[in-house]
C-alpha cells in the first residue's frame, strides 16, 4: 500500500473521530492505539460516568426505562440498553440538584437505535444540602391548543402562579410537577407551554397526557408520544428530592384522539418494580400519572391495572396525583395509599371554573421530611383560604332540594367535618354528600352578570360528590355560614345572608 493511501485513510479516520460528538463516540475496551477510562463489561452497549465537577457521583440509580444500575465509586455506569430503549436517565439523588435546560428539568439523553456500538452517555451534577423541607407545586391540564388560550395562559395564569410562587418560596424550595394534557392536541404548542412555564422559576417536572399524544398517529402509542419526548424526555422516570422518592408514569394507552384507555404497560411495571429495589420503605412515595387510577365515587373506573401498581407500592406511604377530569376528587385507596385527583389550571375548558365548581386553580402540598404536613387546593386568583362555595335556595339546582343552600367544598374528603351555623348558633354537621349535575342555575350564580358564554362540553358536569344541602330553619335574615375542617386542622368558612 502506498504512502498517499495510507495518509487518505488516516485523514478519513480523523475527519469521522472528530465530526462524532463527545458522547456517541464508539467505547472500544482499552488498547495501545486508543486509551479509554472505561474498562467495558462483557455484552454492554451504554456506559457513561456521573461527575460533580472532578468528583464522582456514587450510588446514582441510572436507567434506559426497562434495567437499572447504580454507579460504582468513579460515577460509571454501565447498562445493556434494550432494542426499544429511548432514553437514559438518572434518578437524580437528594444529595444533588435537579439539574435544568432552558429553565426546566434536564435528567435524560436520547439514544439512537443502534444497539450494535456502545454509546457513552455521560452526566454532570451538583452536589448540594438535602432539602428536608420543601413545597410542591401540583398542576393539572394546563391544556392550551390555539392563540386565546396561549394568551389567556401567557397574561393571567401565569402570572398569577408566578407571584404565588415567589410567596411559598419565602417559605421554603418550591419544586413542581406538571399532570399532563400540557396541550390540546397542538404538538407545537409544546414549545409554548415550556416557555411559560419556565417563568415561574422552579423545577417542574412534566407528566404525559392524552392530549399530549399526536393524533395524527393513529394504532401506534409510543409513535403517537414522539413529539412529547422530543420536547420533555421520557415518558416515565424517577427522582428524589429530600426523603421523598419521586415517580411518574404514563397510563395513557392510546390509539387514537378518542381511542384511548388508561392502562400503565407491563414495561413500566417492570421498571417501576427495579426502581424500587433501590427506594427504602421509609420514603415518601409520590406518584403522579395523568388519568386517575381509582375513584371513590366510582370504584369500577379508573386504570385498568391499577391493582398492579398497588402491589407495587406495598409497604410505602404513597400520595398520588393526578388530573385528566378537570374536578376535585379525593380518594383513599387503603390505609397508606391516598390519591388527590386534582382540578384544573384552564378549569372547565378556558371558562374560568372546573366542572365540578371549583375554581380553576392548582394544588400545594408542604413537605417536611418524608411526610406531608399540610396540602390546599388553591383557585388561581382566589386566597387560599377560598375553599367553599354556597348557593342560595334554587340557584344551584331547580328541581330537587331547591328549598334549600348546596354547599360546595372544592377539596373535601371523607376525613374532613362540614358544619352549619344560623346567626352563629351550630346546628348540624353535614354527612350526606350528594352526588348530582350542577347545572346552568349554578353555572350563572357562580359569575353573576359576568358570566362567558355558555359551552355545553364546559359547563359543571355530573358526578360531584362533594356537594351538600342544609334546609335551613329560617328562610329570611339569617345568616348561614359553612365551617370546613380538613384531615390537617386548617379551618375554612363562608357564609351567606338569605
Amino acid at each position: 500500500m502506498t504512502h498517499k493511501i495510507l495518509f487518505k485513510l488516516l485523514v478519513i479516520s480523523l475527519l469521522f473521530f472528530v465530526g462524532c460528538s463527545e458522547d456517541e463516540r464508539l467505547v472500544r475496551n482499552p488498547s495501545p492505539e486508543e486509551p479509554s477510562d472505561i474498562t467495558i463489561k462483557e455484552g454492554i452497549n451504554l456506559v457513561g460516568k456521573l461527575m460533580d465537577g472532578n468528583n464522582p457521583v456514587v450510588g446514582a440509580v441510572v436507567s434506559d426505562g426497562y434495567s437499572t444500575v447504580i454507579t460504582d465509586a468513579e460515577g460509571i455506569y454501565q447498562l445493556k440498553a434494550d432494542k426499544l430503549a429511548k432514553f437514559v436517565f438518572v434518578s437524580i439523588p437528594a444529595d444533588y440538584a435537579i439539574p435544568l435546560e432552558n429553565g426546566l428539568p434536564k435528567i435524560y439523553q436520547e439514544l439512537g437505535t443502534d444497539r450494535t456500538k456502545v454509546l457513552r452517555k455521560d452526566f454532570a451534577l451538583k452536589k448540594q444540602a438535602i432539602v428536608n423541607k420543601f413545597q410542591l407545586l401540583a398542576l393539572a391540564d394546563v391544556q392550551i391548543g390555539q392563540s386565546v388560550e396561549l394568551n389567556w395562559l401567557r397574561q393571567t395564569e401565569v402570572p398569577l402562579i408566578r407571584d404565588y410562587v415567589k410567596t411559598m418560596k419565602s417559605e421554603s424550595p418550591v419544586y413542581g410537577i406538571s399532570l399532563g394534557d400540557l396541550v390540546w392536541d397542538n404538538m407545537t404548542y409544546f414549545t409554548e407551554y415550556a416557555n411559560e412555564m419556565k417563568r415561574l422559576e422552579i423545577p417542574l417536572f412534566q407528566v404525559i397526557g392524552n392530549h399530549d399524544h399526536d393524533r395524527t398517529v393513529i394504532g401506534n402509542d409510543s409513535r403517537a408520544a414522539y413529539q412529547f419526548e422530543s420536547n420533555f424526555g421520557p415518558t416515565y422516570y424517577s427522582y428524589n428530592i429530600g426523603d421523598c422518592h419521586f415517580i411518574v408514569l404514563d397510563n395513557v394507552n392510546y390509539n387514537g384522539h378518542s381511542d384511548y384507555s388508561a392502562h400503565i404497560t407491563q414495561n413500566q411495571l417492570d421498571w417501576l418494580k427495579e426502581d424500587l429495589r433501590h427506594v427504602s420503605k421509609d420514603k415518601l412515595i409520590i406518584l403522579g400519572t395523568h388519568i386517575y387510577t381509582s375513584r371513590r365515587d366510582r370504584p369500577n373506573l379508573g386504570t385498568s391495572n391499577k391493582e398492579e401498581l398497588y402491589k407495587l407500592l406495598e409497604g410505602y406511604k404513597v400520595r398520588i396525583l393526578t388530573g385528566h377530569l378537570h374536578n376535585n376528587r379525593m380518594t383513599t385507596i387503603n390505609q397508606n395509599i391516598e390519591e388527590n385527583n386534582l382540578g384544573s389550571v384552564m378549569g372547565a375548558f378556558w371558562n374560568y371554573l372546573c366542572n365540578d365548581g371549583s375554581p380553576r386553580g392548582y394544588a400545594v402540598y408542604e413537605i417536611e421530611g418524608n411526610k406531608i404536613k399540610n396540602w390546599y387546593y388553591k383557585g388561581t386568583d382566589q386566597t387560599k383560604d377560598y375553599q367553599i362555595k354556597i348557593y342560595k335556595p334554587g340557584q344551584a339546582v331547580t328541581e330537587s332540594r331547591k328549598d334549600g343552600i348546596i354547599v360546595n367544598v372544592f377539596a373535601w374528603h371523607t376525613d374532613w367535618t362540614v358544619k352549619v351555623y344560623e346567626n352563629g348558633v351550630y346546628k348540624t354537621t353535614l354527612t350526606e354528600n350528594l352526588r348530582f349535575e350542577m347545572d346552568r342555575d349554578a353555572y350563572d350564580a357562580y359569575f353573576g352578570d359576568d358570566k362567558p358564554a355558555h359551552r355545553p362540553s364546559a359547563e359543571p358536569e355530573a358526578y360531584n360528590d362533594h356537594m351538600f344541602y342544609y334546609k335551613p330553619t329560617v328562610t329570611k335574615g339569617v345568616t348561614i355560614k359553612v365551617e370546613a375542617i380538613d384531615s390537617n386542622g386548617n379551618k375554612y368558612t363562608e357564609s351567606v345572608i338569605l
